[in-house]
């Protein structure tokens, strides 16, 4: 009866868990979709950038590396785009860049394909 009762809590936490670090990607990855989705502004783009630097530290810890260096890449390439004052190269790293970053809540999301 033990085992059981054991089992039983640790499914508990790990479904706990999961839940808690797959809200945790979703509303960080939103919200800065949000707020950079169609931005072509500097300052609001490193505004995001700094918000971004601040939260890869635990996201980093949640998400496959390949995805956290791409975003990285794709903030700083429309900062440098934004500030050289191309319009259009700069709507293009931005729209890639919320693609992006809406894609982490997408990925990170439960199916039965991810556990087995």
């Amino acid at each position: 009866m033990k085992r059981l009762v054991a089992a039983c809590v640790l499914l508990s936490l790990i479904s706990f868990g999961c839940i808690t670090e797959y809200r945790t990607i979703a509303n960080t990855a939103n919200t800065l979709a949000a707020a950079v989705s169609g931005q072509t502004d500097t300052e609001i783009l490193y505004e995001s950038y700094s918000e971004w630097s601040r939260k890869k530290p635990t996201l980093s810890a949640m998400i496959a590396h390949p995805e956290i260096d791409q975003i990285e890449n794709l903030f700083i390439r429309a900062i440098q785009a934004s500030r050289n004052e191309d319009l259009n190269e700069t709507r293009l790293q931005v729209a890639e860049l919320t693609g992006m970053l809406r894609h982490l809540s997408e990925l990170q999301f439960p199916h039965l394909y991810n556990i087995f």
